[in-house]
C-alpha cells in the first residue's frame, strides 16, 4: 500500500488496525485553485494527522484504504508526529510535539466516533506535552512548565475526575515515557540514570537504574564513545538494562506487546526479546516502525511516477 510523501510518521497497531501519524507542511496556492478570487495570496498551514487501516485477522494484508481518523492543523508553527498510543479497539491517544507552542493531546474516539479533546491550551506559556499513554480508562499524559514535571489523567468521557501528580525535575523532551502502568524518565542533570515509577507511586521512591552512557531516546538509546547502544529495560523486577542494539546512529524505534523494533537505514529488526534480529530488509530507507507482540510494519520510501510516496509494509517475527 502507498501513501503520499516521504512525511515524518511514527506507527502503532491498534487491535484490528494500523495507526500512523503524519506531520507535514500544507502549502497552499489561491492561483492554482479554481474559482479562488484574483490576487488570493499563498500561505502555509501546518497538520499532523493520525490515518488508520484495517488489517485481517491474522495482520498479513490490509482490509481496505488508508482514513483519516483525527487531524490537528495549525498556521501557528510545524509539528513532528510526536506520541501516538494505542488503545487497542482500534483507537489511540495522539500527542505532537512543536518548538514553538503546546499541539493539543486528543483521544480517539467513542462509539459514534467521536473524538475528544483532552488537553488544549492556546497561552504562549502553556504547558507543553511529552509523553501520553492510555490505562485503559484514562489518558495520562506528562507535561513540563516552570521546569517542573506533572503527570496528568483525564477521563475521555468526563466520568472521573481529573488528576494532577508532581514528579519532580523536568525531564528533556524525548527522555520521558509512558506506559499503561507507569512512566520512565531521566534527568537531564543526571543523563545516565533512568528512572521508573509506577503511576501513583511517591516520585522519591522511583527506581533507578544506572546505564551505560548518557540517554538519547527511550527505549533506551545510550551514547556508548562514538556509537549507539539501544537498551531494554522491562518493569516487571529486578529491573535492569540489557543492550539489545547497536549502532552507528539513533534509529527509529517502536515498542509493543512486549516487542521492540527499530529501523536503522533500510533494514528493519525486532525481537520479542533478546538481541535484535533483521525482520526485513528495505528497497529504500524506512521512515517508520511500528510492533506490536510478533506484528511488524513499517513505511518505507519510494517513487510512483516521479513522485515521492511512502510504502507501507506488513511483516511478522518469527
Amino acid at each position: 500500500m502507498t501513501v503520499e510523501g516521504w512525511h515524518p510518521r511514527v506507527l502503532a497497531f491498534s487491535g484490528g488496525s494500523l495507526l500512523w501519524t503524519e506531520a507535514a507542511t500544507v502549502r497552499v496556492d489561491p492561483a492554482r485553485i479554481a474559482g479562488s478570487p484574483a490576487g488570493g495570496q499563498r500561505f502555509d498551514y501546518y497538520r499532523a494527522e493520525v490515518f488508520r487501516v484495517g488489517l485481517d485477522r491474522v495482520s498479513r494484508r490490509f482490509t481496505g484504504s488508508p482514513e483519516s481518523a483525527a487531524a490537528i492543523r495549525t498556521s501557528i508553527a510545524a509539528m513532528a508526529p510526536g506520541t501516538l498510543s494505542p488503545t487497542g479497539d482500534g483507537g489511540f491517544v495522539v500527542a505532537p510535539e512543536s518548538r514553538r507552542f503546546a499541539p493539543p493531546v486528543v483521544w480517539c474516539c467513542d462509539a459514534d466516533g467521536v473524538e475528544a479533546v483532552i488537553e488544549s491550551d492556546g497561552r504562549a506559556d502553556a504547558p507543553v506535552t511529552v509523553g501520553a499513554a492510555w490505562t485503559g480508562t484514562a489518558v495520562r499524559f506528562a507535561q513540563l512548565s516552570g521546569g517542573l514535571q506533572s503527570l496528568r489523567t483525564a477521563d475521555p468521557a468526563g466520568l472521573a475526575p481529573a488528576t494532577i501528580e508532581p514528579t519532580g525535575p523536568a525531564a528533556a523532551p524525548g527522555l520521558l515515557a509512558l506506559s499503561r502502568e507507569g512512566v520512565a524518565w531521566v534527568d537531564p542533570a543526571d543523563p545516565a540514570t533512568l528512572r521508573l515509577r509506577g503511576a501513583g507511586s511517591d516520585p522519591a521512591g522511583a527506581t533507578s537504574v544506572a546505564l551505560p552512557g548518557p540517554a538519547l531516546i527511550f527505549a533506551v538509546a545510550v551514547r556508548v564513545g562514538a556509537r549507539v547502544a539501544l537498551l531494554r529495560v522491562d518493569e516487571a523486577a529486578p529491573v535492569r538494562a540489557v543492550r539489545v542494539w547497536t549502532g552507528a546512529r539513533v534509529p527509529r524505534v517502536a515498542l509493543g506487546g512486549g516487542s521492540i523494533a527499530v529501523a536503522d537505514g533500510r533494514r528493519v529488526r525486532a525481537s520479542l526479546s533478546g538481541p535484535l534480529r533483521v525482520t526485513a530488509s528495505g528497497r529504500r530507507i524506512v521512515d517508520a516502525v511500528g510492533v506490536d507482540g510478533r506484528r511488524v510494519a513499517w513505511i518505507e520510501r519510494g517513487t510512483r511516477r516521479g513522485a515521492r510516496v511512502g510504502v507501507v509494509r506488513l511483516g511478522r517475527l518469527r
